[in-house]
């Protein structure tokens, strides 16, 4: 099944990093990130290859930084003057496309410094500082234009706050991701039945539907052996392309330099390859391998050698870091994190055993961190989002009472961390929403008593955002009108 689509949006000299990493989360949830780098060389007018993609993508997620990119050479019929970046966002909302603003605080990487953006190519150019601040005006009138229509929800002040917004979608992304599926399964049931009709009917009949059958179940058995030998394969095959890329080469020495280059890169991909061999052995013994396996087999099949193993090394660098130093909190999280990753990974494949072993993981780590330093409200925050995954995963597999329990140790969190702030919109947020699931858990439990109690309370704590003369968004008051409804509130 072919994966949904996110387009990401962002200033590529600014925001290239970032961007890259919110790419490689959102993969994680089970989505293909698209983005204005993937343009290709020769194939038309930029505008309109951008606008075709996001008529392919599920929705657009927009990192906003100081910088305003580059701006077509005539002005947008539909919305002015803009650049790319501004019409990608101002297209997507008027196609209906789901769309997320994350705003790129200070301390998050950059690619170029602040004050070199937007400066004039042309070396010679007569007011490069009035091309500059011209340029930053319409970014700041941009912003302006966002806020005013209450996108902008999330803001990342560092990279890590980046990756965990990013991660923090994930319920919102499921819902696009499961509608995009569910429009596939559509299609593919009407492609299988005309296939079917094919097989059956034609010469060998049932024999080769069912060898069919068998071949599609063994291709989702990915076992280290398996992955070693596929990554094998691919290193040949690159090198031997790398090898006759080189004979277009006129000049001898710069030839034989390439292919030195190319057998150099070669036996180190080999080498790599075989020392991650080792680690994931390892990795398939504590059961968490088959959505490691399958996420690094797509990342070859579409991208390359050099990224799939640049992917397992990624996990395992992570993984060796955190054994060699227990002490070292950084180390820890980012193992947490991993092992959130591929429990994600697993839950969207519906391998709910292998999803729930990984949140196991991540919950481990997550507690030792919140117990370590009471104080830390992110790793408060961490722990309470690793009891709500076990929770989703336990509903999923019919297991209510550990959901329960699961969603009763998150709630104790949220409810810690919104009481010792009653300012912060994210903790009222967070807190409301556990709510939520505690009633709509009861619902299924048919206790309509218990869950009128907790939808009211999520009325409460959401409704009191407003009271406050905080920040509520659209979609904050689409939910708070279910609220009402649910707990029986009159409007007031």
């Amino acid at each position: 099944m072919n994966r949904p689509r996110l387009f990401l949006s962002a200033v590529s000299e600014e925001l290239r990093t970032a961007r890259k990493d919110v790419a490689a989360t959102v993969r994680t949830l089970g989505f293909d990130p698209i983005s204005q780098d993937d343009f290709p060389t020769g194939y038309g007018e930029l505008r309109r290859w951008l606008r075709e993609q996001i008529d392919s993508c599920e929705g657009l997620i927009q990192l906003v930084g100081h910088g305003y990119g580059a701006e077509p050479a005539e002005v947008d019929s539909d919305y002015g003057r803009v650049s790319y970046t501004q019409s990608e966002f101002l297209y997507a909302s008027a196609k209906g496309k789901k769309n997320w603003v994350i705003v790129i605080g200070e301390d998050c990487t950059r690619d170029k410094p602040i004050d070199q953006l937007d400066l004039p190519h042309e070396v010679a150019s007569p007011d490069p500082a009035g091309y500059q601040a011209e340029r930053r005006k319409l970014q700041q009138d941009y912003i302006a234009r966002l806020t005013r229509k209450n996108h902008l929800r999330h803001t990342a002040n560092n990279d890590t706050e980046l990756e965990n917004i990013a991660l923090r979608l994930r319920d919102e992304l499921a819902e696009l991701r499961q509608r995009a599926e569910r429009r596939m399964r559509r299609l593919t049931a009407v492609i299988i039945a005309i296939l079917f009709g094919i097989v059956v009917l034609g010469s060998g009949g049932w024999w080769a539907y069912n060898k069919l059958s068998t071949g599609v179940q063994q291709s989702a058995m990915v076992t280290t052996e398996k992955i070693r030998a596929h990554l094998l394969q691919t290193t040949e095959e690159t090198h031997r392309r790398e090898l006759a890329e080189t004979e277009a080469i006129k000049d001898w020495k710069e030839r034989q330099r390439q292919r030195e280059a190319a057998d150099n890169a070669h036996a180190a991909r080999l080498s790599r390859i075989e020392e991650l061999a080792v680690s994931f052995a390892e990795i398939e013994g504590r059961g968490t391998a088959t959505s490691v396996f399958q996420e690094m087999t797509r990342i070859l099949t579409e991208q390359g050698v050099d990224e799939a193993i640049a992917y397992g090394e990624s996990l395992v660098i992570r993984k060796k870091l955190a054994d060699g130093d227990p002490t070292n909190t950084g180390w820890q999280s980012n193992m947490s994190v991993s092992f959130e990753r591929i429990g994600t990974v697993a839950m969207a494949q519906g391998k709910l055993e292998e999803a729930a072993d990984a949140y196991g993981e991540s919950l481990v780590i997550r507690k030792k961190l919140a117990e370590g330093d009471p104080t830390n409200n992110g790793w408060q925050r961490d722990l309470s989002v690793s009891y709500v995954q076990l929770g989703d995963v336990a509903v999923a597999q019919g297991k209510l009472e550990e959901a329960a329990k699961a969603y009763g140790e998150s709630l104790a969190i949220f409810k810690k961390l919104a009481e010792g702030d009653p300012t912060n919109t994210g903790w009222q947020r967070d807190l409301a929403y556990s709510y939520w699931r505690l009633a709509d858990l009861c619902e299924r439990w048919n206790d309509d008593g218990e869950a009128k109690g907790y939808w009211k309370e999520a009325f409460d704590v959401l409704s009191g955002i407003e009271k406050r003369g905080l920040h509520l968004s659209p979609e904050d008051r689409k939910y708070l009108e279910i609220l009402r409804q649910k707990a029986g509130t009159a409007p007031r």
